[in-house]
């Protein structure tokens, strides 16, 4: 079944017109920009030390994982926070005359919603899990590979100038081998699986939005309408995230601050996106 395609050039025309007629706006994005300047300076891998190589494989686990934890909640929070901008950004398309501030973005933290989007935003943060699970067995047995190396280097301060004969140098360079070959193994066959399931899931704040007002709206349902709008149009969402990747860039290498310029414009190309597709859902039935 052929879809009819979104005019992502009409999307981006769009966004640029909604936020030269809304100044305000980059207000509502000042604290999920705050979070994404925050959440960039925290590298949990670092926390951790080379002895973790000694330790038993679970207690390596619950390490890694207790490094994640707090990024993992500050990541959380600011998706909420985030969700709360777009909640914000929806209801001016709606209403012009909506009020825009910096508390607009914890919308959704007032207690007649938080509920329902906590449980929603869980649930899509577990099931992305899910997917990503070989990904992310493989970049720990990259992190493991990587220990493996750092601690036969310190231990042999002769590299690179080893016997290749000996039994230790074959058996680490085995080992080390059979770590890295299969981390790269596991992230391509990961991001396969992962990145359809991403876009799949990518309307699931946009929805949250619009039906919180509705009433309580099971979260799988959320999920599920989801999916179903992004059938047909996950390589389109793709393409316009390959649009903005110059700004993905320019976010990166200012180390998140120009985030205060480029969240808002992301996220309005993406809640201009799922406008449109609402729009040819309904069309077509």
């Amino acid at each position: 079944m052929k879809y009819p395609k979104i005019d992502l050039k009409t999307i981006r025309l769009q966004t640029r017109q909604f936020q030269a007629e809304n100044p305000r706006l980059f207000l509502v994005y000042l604290l999920p920009s705050i979070l994404v300047i925050l959440s960039g300076f925290l590298n949990p891998l670092a926390r951790l030390q080379e002895s973790v190589l000694e330790q038993s494989f679970f207690s390596m686990l619950a390490q890694v994982l207790q490094a994640y934890l707090f990024p993992l909640v500050v990541s959380f929070v600011s998706t909420i926070f985030l969700a709360g901008a777009a909640f914000a950004t929806l209801r001016l398309l709606k209403d012009p005359d909506t009020e825009l501030s910096v508390k607009s973005s914890l919308a959704l933290f007032a207690e007649e919603r938080f509920s329902q989007t906590f449980l929603t935003l869980l649930l899509k943060r577990f099931y992305l899990f899910l997917w990503s699970i070989p990904n992310l067995v493989g970049v720990y047995f990259l992190f493991y590979s990587n220990l493996l190396a750092r601690r036969f280097v310190a231990l042999h301060p002769e590299f690179p100038k080893l016997d290749l004969s000996s039994v230790e140098t074959k058996q680490f360079l085995m080992t080390f081998g059979l770590y890295f070959f299969a981390s790269l193994i596991l992230m391509i066959v990961g991001n396969i699986l992962y990145i359809p399931q991403h876009y799949a899931y990518s309307q699931v704040e946009f929805l949250l939005c619009d039906t919180l007002d509705l009433g309580q709206v099971k979260p799988r349902q959320i999920l599920k309408t989801s999916r179903f709008l992004m059938k047909g149009y996950k390589f389109q969402r793709f393409v316009l995230d390959l649009q903005l990747l110059p700004w993905y860039f320019l976010n990166w290498i200012t180390f998140g601050i120009a985030s205060f310029s480029i969240l808002p414009y992301i996220q309005n190309n993406h809640i201009f996106f799922y406008r449109a597709l609402l729009a040819r859902k309904r069309r077509n039935g």
